[in-house]
């Protein structure tokens, strides 16, 4: 059985590994950091495996090292069939399975965190991992198999995989001023009044991001002359502005659990009224029976992402 691939040498465990960790990393340099020894063994062992497939693994594109169409295929067979054998010794130990859920560092903050455990138990008693990605390469992550569940924009799904989804949740966002910013007294119908923006700080994204960029145009569709005075990292550090009463910020919805009524008057950010964004648990279904999870499980995951 399987003669051909043992006729002759080039093809083992050690090598394949090898193989994974430089495609995972992008490159030798990065999958063996400050060690040449490393690397160049991982150099040589793709090129052996290149002899025994008889078919370039990798391309080079000025100084920069990729996968070939057959590397890309390669690898994700690799990760399919290690993946496979780690779940065949898991079982046989009695051990957990681990998954890896992906979503962008606010949403798994605001939708995933806070339901780990019990995502856990419905998975299980998983070990659940989590990662950070932007949403376009999200899609592409569980395409192939490198993440198990991906919480991504909606319109970031391919209209091919968009029966593999559930939406969540419709994001809707609103303005938050700390009161201590307000005169006494202000109204959430005050607060719609657009020149009472004009004076506030404000603190907003600098990542360049959807979400960024269409609250920038909805305060200058507003007129607003925007210049943030806290420009941050995520919409994490923008909530936390917020609640420590030092700028004003507009959070989508599921970023404003928890916060205190008291200290901080909230109304839906007109400008983007029609902004119309949908986040949505996305899966492969080959992936899915490849590790033995059925739509009971998945459809129980989404009620429970639902909760915000």
């Amino acid at each position: 059985m399987f003669e051909n691939l043992f006729l002759k040498g080039g093809l083992s465990l050690e090598r394949l590994r090898s193989f994974m960790q430089m495609a995972h990393a992008g490159s030798i340099a990065k999958a063996a950091p400050q060690d040449t020894t490393r690397q160049s063994l991982i150099s040589r062992q793709i090129r052996e495996l290149e002899e025994f497939f008889g078919v370039e693994l990798t391309q080079r594109r000025g100084k920069t090292l990729s996968l070939s169409t057959a590397g890309e295929r390669l690898a994700g067979l690799i990760r399919e069939q290690l993946q496979d054998l780690e779940d065949f010794r898991n079982e046989q130990d009695g051990a957990a399975k681990a998954f890896t859920i992906s979503a962008g560092g606010s949403t798994l903050e605001w939708l995933v965190t806070r339901h780990l455990a019990e995502l856990a138990a419905v998975l299980g008693n998983a070990i659940l991992r989590t990662e950070m990605h932007r949403s376009r390469p999200l899609a592409e992550a569980v395409s192939d198999g490198r993440v198990d569940f991906a919480i991504l924009r909606e319109d970031a799904i391919p209209q091919t995989s968009a029966k593999n989804s559930r939406r969540l949740v419709n994001l809707t966002f609103h303005l938050c001023v700390p009161r201590g910013l307000l005169k006494r007294g202000t109204s959430a119908a005050m607060l719609r009044e657009v020149q009472r923006w004009r004076t506030l700080p404000f603190a907003a994204g600098r990542d360049g991001g959807q979400m960024d960029a269409a609250v920038r145009e909805g305060m200058a569709k507003a007129g607003v002359d925007f210049k943030p005075r806290f420009e941050c990292g995520s919409m994490l550090q923008v909530r936390q502005l917020v609640e420590q009463g030092i700028c004003a910020g507009v959070l989508p919805n599921i970023g404003m659990t928890g916060l205190d009524e008291k200290s901080v008057l909230s109304i839906p950010f007109a400008p983007l009224a029609d902004y119309g964004r949908a986040l949505a648990l996305h899966w492969n279904p080959r992936q899915m029976r490849r590790r033995g999870v059925d739509d009971r499980v998945i459809e129980k995951m989404a009620r429970l992402l639902r909760q915000i």
